[in-house]
């Protein structure tokens, strides 16, 4: 035996004793609870009940998912973030054990959560008249570092579900601070003329992704983008909103 498949060899062992030890799902995503799972739902019951009860509420602005008093204006669709949005979709407030899933997604690498995110946001698109699916992009600088653009992740899984093709039709022209550790004043300025269109988008009706919409300053800009390229139409689909009155950081 060669010494590159002897190699091999001993590295497969290694990795099945570590599998046995450490099992992938082995622990519930959200809570961490130790318990065998299988692959396809690493989700304690408690976590899944807990997931359910933060969809968005039946109350919420239809239009952009805010929350808003009956009777009342939308003050969100309001602002300049919504001018070149058509329409927001997410299943979830961002809060508790939705949090917990999509920070495991997004800044511990988890491919466990990819189709939980992917299955409970297809099910939230309650359109499937879209051109195609355009991820929110990375700065070069940011994906080296993280490896992978989450956004585009998450489009892909959705575009298996809803057979709505990707086109990454947005790049980034410079590079931000993220957005996380910016006050909502500093966050409009720091993504403002961020994104171009790198080909013409004329006519296309574009489903926009990304994972969680916090203040909107990133959609506005990204849509804004989009719309001066020629888009006919643009939705945005996330994980998760914020609520306004959330402190919580992303």
């Amino acid at each position: 035996m060669g010494r590159g498949r002897m190699k091999a060899g001993v590295a497969a062992l290694k990795e099945e004793f570590l599998s046995l030890l450490f099992p992938r799902g082995a622990n519930c995503l959200c809570c961490g609870d130790p318990r065998r799972a299988a692959k396809e739902d690493c989700l304690c019951a408690k976590c899944r009940a807990a997931i359910s009860g933060l969809r968005i509420p039946p109350q919420a602005c239809n239009r952009c998912l805010s929350p808003v008093k009956q009777g009342e204006k939308c003050g969100f669709c309001s602002s300049r973030v919504m001018n070149y949005i058509d329409r927001v979709y997410a299943p979830w407030r961002y809060a508790g054990e939705v949090r917990s899933l999509i920070h495991a997604f997004k800044f511990n690498a988890c491919d466990e959560a990819l189709p939980i995110l992917a299955e409970y946001m297809a099910d939230a698109v309650q359109s499937r008249d879209f051109d195609c699916i355009v991820p929110v992009p990375l700065h070069p600088r940011r994906f080296r570092f993280r490896g992978v653009n989450q956004a585009l992740l998450l489009a892909q899984a959705l575009s298996l579900r809803l057979n709505i093709p990707v086109r990454q039709l947005l790049q980034r022209d410079r590079y931000q601070r993220p957005q996380s550790r910016l006050s909502p004043e500093e966050r409009q300025f720091n993504v403002a003329g961020a994104f171009s269109c790198r080909e013409d988008a004329g006519k296309l009706r574009i489903l926009l992704l990304d994972d969680v919409r916090t203040s909107g300053n990133t959609a506005h800009f990204c849509a804004r983008a989009l719309r001066e390229a020629g888009a006919e139409s643009v939705c945005l689909c996330t994980a998760a909103v914020v609520y306004r009155r959330s402190k919580q950081k992303i």
